[in-house]
């Protein structure tokens, strides 16, 4: 028997009400600290295709949710550090049945060693952040 956490059925399908439960006392919390309505991250959109490019790497189980900050400008540019505004971003990472970080593959079977074009597969960033980018329903 596989008592690993790591397997393809990990986490569980929230109903709404906890959900929006969640969401609300994160909001409640960013309110508290000084921060107004549209001035913090909400949440980031990654579209599927990234999703399922990480999803397909060889040993894939899942996905890992990395928590980070850059700086960013006004339009969400990556800066040099010290200059315009550290703001929150998420990295999603493919992971194996041991719990790794998959590596980062390029299309030519060599490992990842500068910045990418979005054509290699391994960490997945740069995603549309919500207040500036949300649905009706965010």
């Amino acid at each position: 028997m596989n008592d690993s956490v790591f397997h393809e059925n990990a986490g569980r399908f929230l109903k709404a009400e906890e959900t929006q439960s969640m969401k609300d006392a994160y909001h409640s919390s960013k309110l508290a600290c000084g921060h107004k309505k549209d001035e913090y991250t909400r949440s980031e959109f990654f579209g599927i295709n990234r999703v399922n490019q990480l999803l397909k790497q060889p040993g894939c189980v899942g996905i890992r949710i990395h928590y980070g900050n850059r700086w960013e400008d006004e339009n969400g540019k990556p800066t040099e550090p010290g200059k315009g505004k550290l703001n929150p971003r998420v990295l999603l990472t493919g992971v194996d049945g041991r719990g790794r970080d998959l590596p980062a593959y390029t299309g030519h079977g060599g490992l990842k060693d500068d910045g990418g074009d979005g054509s290699e597969l391994g960490t997945v960033g740069d995603g549309f952040p919500c207040p500036q980018h949300c649905g009706g329903s965010n």
